[in-house]
């Protein structure tokens, strides 16, 4: 005879690390406690709901991309032990973890757009993914409301190097830098001795305001989609897997073959934002850079 179930009252209470699965916030500032919480956690399904659902689209397949190329090496190790002619490096893709890198923050200063829109400038303090220490960085955090609702804007990931102005990932030879990243060093000393301070060379509303008008774009749609059929192809690989279906690595390398083929696709989404930010900062007096 099987036991008794336990009511859920009687089950001990969650750790401390656990946090609350929210979309969107009652506040701004409610937002951004919410968004640290989640970051410090490590939960990346709690920080996403947070980030502004109109700028959603354009992180989403970077991190399709990234769940898959990190996830994947440790499902093939795991079934198979260390792959002896793996290169090792890091992962271009890091949207996912520039999600999850915040430890705490400060407020610094607090500033009202208008009766839908705040803008914080913050200390950070954040996990580096180079260094067994830390790192610390003055940025800024825009808050939005939509219906009774607050959510979070500023550029996770590859949008952060695009906004940047790395010709890397923008794929042209005249890069525009429409935000700049000032390090601490002997000549300059950031706010609050920040290592890094970001300093956005047009309003963050502004940019926000063009970054939800490219996330319409019909190639951005199609880059969503792809992404949602990575992930789902690969959750079956994984399934898989643990039912035993394939006996060497090989074989679970060749299973994964179309994935290879569909992240080749969407690793050119962020760099397809290119023209039109040239084109944006243009109309605003910004000019790319000479070469």
């Amino acid at each position: 005879m099987c036991g008794s179930f336990k009511s859920l009252a009687d089950e001990p209470s969650a750790p401390a690390d656990v946090v609350e699965l929210l979309d969107g916030a009652e506040s701004a500032e409610a937002a951004l406690n919410a968004m640290v919480a989640a970051s410090n956690a490590g939960d990346d399904q709690a920080a996403m709901l947070l980030v502004d659902p109109a700028i959603r689209p354009l992180l989403l397949p970077s991190i399709a991309i990234e769940r898959y190329a990190i996830d994947s090496y440790f499902l093939e190790t795991g079934a198979f032990g260390k792959d002896k002619n793996f290169p090792g490096g890091q992962l271009f893709q890091f949207t996912l973890r520039d999600l999850v890198r915040i430890r705490s923050i400060k407020q610094l200063e607090k500033r009202l757009v208008d009766d839908k829109c705040v803008v914080f400038t913050v200390l950070t303090t954040e996990k580096s993914y180079h260094a067994e220490k830390h790192i610390h960085n003055v940025r800024s955090f825009l808050a939005i409301q939509r219906s009774d609702r607050w959510y979070l804007f500023r550029p996770f990931g590859e949008l952060t190097n695009i906004l940047r102005g790395n010709p890397f990932w923008q794929e042209t030879n005249k890069p525009v830098e429409l935000l700049q990243v000032h390090q601490s060093d002997d000549e300059h000393s950031n706010r609050k001795n920040a290592d890094y301070e970001l300093e956005y060379r047009l309003p963050i509303k502004l940019i926000h305001e063009h970054l939800v008008e490219a996330a319409t774009a019909p190639e951005i749609k199609e880059a969503n989609q792809l992404a949602r059929k990575l992930k789902r192809y690969y959750d079956s690989i994984v399934n898989r897997t643990k039912r035993g279906d394939y006996e060497t690595r090989s074989e679970l390398e060749d299973a994964m073959d179309p994935i290879e083929d569909w992240v080749d696709i969407l690793s050119g989404t962020t760099a397809s934002l290119t023209p039109g930010l040239l084109q944006f900062a243009k109309k605003h007096g910004l000019q790319p850079e000479k070469q």
